[in-house]
């Protein structure tokens, strides 16, 4: 996480930080309210909405979609994720897949091993759900390949459940806008910093709009080499630039 040189964005730092942690209920807060009415306005004309798993509640395929843009490139999804679909239509299919095949067809985006486990997932949820993906955190996580992540985003994408997914593009935007910083080597590992997150998405009309949201203006514009900071709608209020603009003068 970047260490802040200037006084004043310290300050700033802290002041944001300590607003945020103590008054969280009630009404918005003012920068929450910027934060959120720019983003949900720039992801309504720019947000990445060609996606096939963006446009359905499917639980399988939603699935299916985090099983394979894990660790990989979103752009090189998207034809594996037909292909398997095309497949193997449905959840009972997969259950009784040749593994050989899977991994044939998911070969072009890697980490084969994944082959083994969306099938044994699929047998298990088969077996112990009546092939309905369990909308359960705790028995979602029982899963092979279903950690925090994969259950939160099915929870959020496939149930409208109001929980976050939270991964290194979500910590990256909201370290860089409100000045937040972790001690812990994996960020993604940190307790406190998810909680300080998750904060800001309470009271929103639709989780799942803001957490997809999040996830294109982290991918498009605020990429984690060489932000494209002039094209960002919330540059006005973004503590990152702010300090950049400040020590380049």
């Amino acid at each position: 996480m970047r260490i802040y040189k200037s006084k004043l964005c310290m300050l700033l730092i802290w002041v944001r930080i300590e607003h945020n942690t103590k008054n969280r209920s009630g009404e918005k807060m003012r920068e929450d309210s910027f934060f959120w009415e720019s983003l949900l306005a720039w992801y309504s004309e720019n947000g990445r909405h060609h996606f096939p798993w963006r446009n359905t509640k499917d639980p399988y395929r939603i699935l299916l979609a985090e099983f394979l843009l894990q660790q990989t490139h979103v752009r090189k999804v998207q034809e594996v994720y037909e292909q398997l679909l095309l497949k193997y239509p449905d959840i009972s299919e997969l259950a009784r897949a040749n593994i050989e095949t899977v991994e044939e067809i998911i070969a072009p985006i890697g980490l084969r091993y994944r082959a083994q486990r969306l099938i044994k997932t699929a047998e298990i949820i088969c077996s112990l759900y009546d092939c309905k993906v369990p909308n359960d955190y705790n028995e979602l996580r029982r899963l092979p390949g279903i950690g925090d992540y994969i259950a939160n985003a099915i929870l959020c994408y496939a149930f409208d459940q109001p929980v976050v997914p939270i991964d290194t593009n979500v910590i990256r935007l909201f370290s860089r806008y409100f000045g937040y910083s972790s001690k812990n080597p994996r960020p993604r590992m940190d307790k406190e910093l998810a909680s300080l997150i998750r904060a800001h998405f309470a009271g929103m009309e639709s989780t799942r709009a803001a957490n997809l949201a999040v996830l294109d203006l982290a991918g498009l514009i605020c990429t984690a080499k060489k932000p494209h900071s002039t094209e960002c709608p919330l540059s006005g209020h973004c503590l990152d630039l702010l300090s950049r603009e400040h020590d380049s003068h």
